[in-house]
């Protein structure tokens, strides 16, 4: 069964609003009972946006993927249009895979794709009622919606890229000026903004977190302006292996931070070795760890996350240290 949850949309984004437009449009040219705009992250399918006559489904609603209709489609073992999905092999297996299967009589399903990052999701709809067989009739009006939000996707990723140029603008305000990278409340107000964009759009976004190990010993060791260099190092490191869009900030100390928008879970990972092998090839070395928003949580929650991932790495590479 589907997960809920109650975004906050009291002022809707001109994304979302043209996205609902094109919903409702085609609800009066294909009366389904409700029509989705869905993405996909990881195993879960999340309803971005939807107007919705009879299912309870709203923004936020996620699905599991492996048991979708969706997931059949994309991968050709069902059509995209289906008048009577109890007359489709891979709907019936679908419908039998839950135990409390929800009420589809009829399914359409297209791919969303995303010129700047492949495929986006699906647009989707469903009706608890088999529908005349002449549905397959309205496939190239469900196309031309089908353009128009992936039109629509690309002019939220220029708002998107012109909102984050203004807010480098502001932030310049907040930067430390040892590392050249944004101070704590820089990265406060960098966060605060991402996190709209997040609850707008149900966009995912990683963090990660960094403690620079050695600090303190070059600091001893070798005076208070060998540390600097250390941290000056890492920060320049960081800014040089991630992207023009993520946020580099350093905390306080030897702490750094890393946010990544539009980056799901299972691309973190393989930044995390990027990272890493930035900071060692800059003669640093540091305990992270990282997280990823998630659809019913907050950027703060996932922060919160990164840091306890951070220190239980940095408690595993001491231990490893002491063998």
């Amino acid at each position: 069964m589907p997960r809920a949850q109650d975004p906050i949309d009291d002022a809707p984004s001109p994304f979302n609003r043209g996205v609902d437009h094109t919903l409702k449009m085609l609800h009066r040219i294909v009366p389904m009972d409700v029509w989705m705009l869905t993405r996909v992250e990881g195993d879960e399918q999340i309803v971005v946006r939807a107007d919705d006559h009879g299912y309870g489904i709203g923004s936020g609603t996620a699905f599991d993927w492996g048991n979708s209709f969706c997931i059949r489609m994309l991968a050709g073992d069902a059509p995209h249009i289906a008048p009577d999905v109890q007359q489709i092999p891979a709907y019936r297996q679908a419908l039998a895979a839950h135990d409390d299967p929800p009420a589809i009589g009829s399914y359409v399903g297209f791919p969303v794709n995303d010129r700047d990052h492949g495929m986006f999701g699906v647009l989707c709809a469903m009706h608890p009622e088999p529908l005349p067989d002449n549905l397959g009739a309205h496939a190239s009006e469900i196309e031309s919606a089908v353009a128009v939000v992936e039109s629509l996707i690309q002019l939220r990723h220029q708002l998107d890229d012109l909102e984050r140029e203004r807010e480098a603008l502001r932030l310049e305000a907040y930067t430390d000026s040892l590392t050249g990278t944004y101070n704590r409340r820089g990265w406060q107000l960098a966060l605060q903004a991402e996190e709209q964009r997040c609850q707008d759009h149900h966009l995912p976004a990683g963090i990660m977190g960094f403690d620079l190990d050695g600090l303190k010993a070059a600091n001893d060791q070798y005076g208070h302006e060998a540390g600097d260099r250390l941290i000056a190092a890492a920060g320049q490191a960081l800014k040089g292996a991630t992207r023009d869009v993520d946020v580099v900030a350093r905390l306080g100390g030897d702490e750094f931070a890393v946010l990544l928008p539009e980056t799901p879970a299972d691309h973190l990972p393989e930044i995390a070795e990027r990272l890493r092998t930035a900071l060692h090839d800059a003669g640093v070395a540091a305990s992270l760890g990282y997280a990823c928003r998630t659809i019913s949580g907050t950027l703060a929650e996932a922060q919160n996350n990164a840091d306890a991932a951070m220190y239980a790495d940095k408690r595993a590479r001491h231990t490893s240290r002491k063998l």
